[in-house]
């Protein structure tokens, strides 16, 4: 009884062996593969043939399970070369929980979903880049500032003042004076203009013979008057944010003699 026992540990013992090497030879292989698909694409992206490195890369990464940080990125830029934005955006996702250069992966991911038409979504990728990456975000907030600034110049042309307002404050809440300063001068400049706007179509009335219309224009008159002074008071805050900044200055300069000029009875 006792060696039949010890023939049943024995054949245990050396079963455990076998699947121990078996595994282990699998590794190995894998291991290997994984290897040869890395450098494959390694040779591939030095030949400029990016289409292979893309697909061999991201092969690699899936048999190491996406541990490898640099690769990750990589793939990423990429996929953002081959115009495989759903692609990049996955991968610079990864890439920025992995806190792998990440002011590049937020900027990479926004790029990603601009392309994609993800206007929202690369907004607050944006924000958060902007967020976590303090000192090196100086790309990411441009990209914000500009973002706003073409979408509030885009209702300005269509004479919506509301949504140009909306859009230029999201400039002025920035941290960065530079582009605080910008935001409130193209406000300053948005009023300015609606202001001149008013006195110009309102002119004619100015020289009428009918008291009712010398009237109505001393009412466009005040309006444009308001205008001129929600002008005056971005200006005056941009002026707050960056002092040296020369075209706030004339800005405010011309809004300030506008004001002086009509306000004369």
């Amino acid at each position: 009884m006792k060696k039949l026992f010890l023939f049943l540990l024995t054949g245990l013992f050396i079963g455990t062996l076998a699947a121990q090497e078996t595994n282990g030879e699998a590794k190995k292989d894998s291991n290997e593969e994984a290897a040869n698909l890395k450098n494959a694409g390694n040779a591939a992206y030095k030949a400029k043939n990016y289409a292979e490195a893309f697909t061999k890369w991201e092969q690699y990464l899936k048999l190491v399970e996406y541990k490898d940080d640099a690769c990750v990125f990589n793939t990423a830029v990429m996929a953002n070369k081959l115009k495989k934005y759903a692609e990049a955006e996955k991968y610079f996702d990864m890439s920025i929980k992995n806190n792998y250069k990440p002011a590049s992966s937020y900027l990479g991911k926004a790029n990603a979903q601009e392309d994609l038409k993800k206007y929202p979504d690369m907004l607050a990728t944006l924000e958060a880049g902007i967020k976590a990456c303090p000192g090196q975000s100086s790309n990411l907030e441009k990209k914000y500032a500009l973002y706003y600034m073409k979408e509030g110049q885009k209702y300005q042309k269509a004479n919506n003042i509301a949504k140009a307002v909306e859009n230029y404050t999201k400039i002025t809440q920035m941290a960065n004076p530079g582009y605080k300063a910008q935001g409130f001068l193209s406000l300053g400049t948005l009023y300015f203009n609606d202001g001149a706007t008013i006195l110009e179509k309102a002119a004619p009335l100015a020289t009428s013979t009918k008291p009712s219309e010398r009237q109505q224009y001393e009412v466009e008159k005040g309006k444009a008057l308001d205008s001129f002074k929600k002008a005056q008071g971005y200006l005056v805050q941009g002026s707050s944010a960056d002092s040296q900044n020369a075209d706030i200055k004339e800005a405010l300069k011309q809004v300030n003699e506008a004001i002086a000029t009509h306000s004369k009875k």
